[in-house]
């Protein structure tokens, strides 16, 4: 990487973490829009700044707490692009072998230049060297008298998460949920039953495998396909043809709950960006019989372009509020993917940590609540409306639902147990619901689904 790439790069990275940390945005959000500036980056930069990224959103508590016994004042007092400068720098020190110590240090040093701060460089280049020589111990907080900053601290988590977590589950669930939380996902493919693969080729894993020198290998869940690394989708012939999807396993298990029959009518209420939508197309439900509804119009740019890659023509889309899309429509099942807090992907969206409060999950709760209670007069007598989350936090599960059921006693809730593959059967609680912490020991996101039916 020549210097001025690996200037650009580290440029490019502290604008996303500032963009991210600043403006309450996606990381992926954040980047995409730096990269379409910046149209002559290699693929290769565009990982080393992914990782520079991502790796510094993971680590960000700890990198702070070694670099405040660095400076002479509090670190939330810099300016956020020299905070996110010595982040960027530091990963690269403690996280990336491969990166020489003197090119982090130059490098970002002269990227704190490019980004607008060149009266900062001498502060970052003296912090980072200090960083670089790793000759400092700094005692850490007692892991029993004080557990909480010795978590937030040692794996990188607010303070209020820590508490929350500590304070309701188990030692060994919550000592996974953290260490497993940081640790980069792999993906999972859904197979497409419904498109072939290319002329020739009978199995997708014998196929990534000649084509991408991509191993993967099969998952309990059927058709269900868990990759080491995506392929470049615009040069890969099965994503194009629309032979398999991206989705992680938690979410096929919740989407298998829907007990879809060809003549169902069907409602997918959060739909964007289409997986699951499109996972009940290919269980045998029919286009037509298909409604799905967001609110946010480049999101149903992003489901249009899914069920177009896939061949599902046909579908219903609404756009706006479901609740005002649909008043007066009946449909026999009624899927609610609800807007949630989605602490079940952290490891996905590293930005979750520190971007949330917990006024949050209170008010993901109160918007769930809503869409509960008015999509309850949707459901056909004899239907079903199911609830997922992306979220193992109380207030939007089996508080949610405990009371919903209070308050419309005309739902009972069905066990799910005979509708999951007998793998994961031992993610149905005794309440007969399914709930999926992060950290589990399948490696599958953190979910809650649960399946209510209408009886009068």
């Amino acid at each position: 990487m020549s210097t001025r790439s690996g200037t650009l790069t580290r440029a490019i990275a502290i604008d996303a973490l500032t963009h991210v940390l600043t403006r309450n945005i996606h990381t992926d959000v954040a980047l995409d829009k730096l990269f379409a500036s910046q149209p002559t980056l290699r693929p290769l930069d565009k990982a080393f700044i992914y990782e520079m990224v991502f790796g510094s959103l993971r680590w960000l508590a700890k990198m702070d707490w070694i670099m405040s016994h660095m400076i002479d004042r509090p670190f939330s007092s810099l300016d956020p692009r020299v905070a996110n400068a010595l982040r960027v720098g530091t990963y690269q020190i403690y996280y990336m072998d491969r990166v020489p110590e003197r090119a982090a240090v130059s490098e970002t040093v002269e990227a704190i230049k490019q980004v607008g701060v060149p009266n900062a460089a001498s502060l970052v280049n003296a912090i980072l060297r200090r960083v670089a020589r790793k000759s400092e111990y700094f005692p850490k907080p007692d892991k029993v008298k004080q557990a909480v900053e010795y978590y937030s601290m040692h794996h990188s988590f607010p303070a209020w998460m820590v508490e929350r977590w500590y304070n309701q589950l188990s030692l060994e669930r919550f000592e996974h949920l953290l260490s497993n939380s940081n640790r980069v996902p792999k993906n999972t493919l859904k197979i497409i039953k419904r498109n072939s693969l290319p002329e020739g080729e009978k199995d997708l894993a014998t196929y990534l495998l000649k084509t991408h020198s991509i191993e993967s290998a099969w998952r309990p869940l059927p058709g269900s396909l868990r990759i080491e690394t995506l392929p470049k989708f615009d040069k890969c012939e099965a994503f194009q043809s629309g032979c398999y999807i991206v989705q992680d396993e938690a979410a096929q298990l919740a989407a298998s709950l829907v007990n879809i029959s060809p003549t169902d009518t069907c409602l997918d209420a959060c739909a964007a960006p289409g997986g699951k939508s499109i996972y009940l197309w290919d269980s045998g439900l029919e286009p037509e019989n298909l409604t799905v509804c967001d609110f946010a119009q480049k999101r149903l740019k992003i489901l249009r372009e899914n069920f177009e890659r896939v061949k599902l023509n046909n579908v219903n889309i609404l756009h706006g509020d479901v609740v005002e899309q649909v008043k007066g429509k009946k449909f026999t099942k009624i899927l609610l993917d609800a807007p949630c807090s989605a602490m079940g992907v952290i490891r996905r969206h590293p930005e979750i940590k520190w971007l949330r409060s917990p006024n949050d999950i209170q008010n993901c709760a109160l918007e769930q609540s809503r869409l509960l209670n008015s999509l309850a007069e949707n459901v056909e007598v004899n239907g079903e409306l199911i609830y997922v989350v992306c979220s193992f936090e109380s207030e939007e599960t089996t508080e949610q639902i405990n009371n919903f059921l209070n308050q419309h006693p005309e739902f009972e809730k069905i066990n799910p147990y005979d509708r999951i593959h007998d793998f994961y059967k031992k993610y149905v609680t005794r309440e007969g619901e399914l709930l999926i912490y992060s950290g589990n020991p399948d490696d599958i996101d953190g979910f809650f689904a649960v399946i209510l039916r209408k009886t009068k």
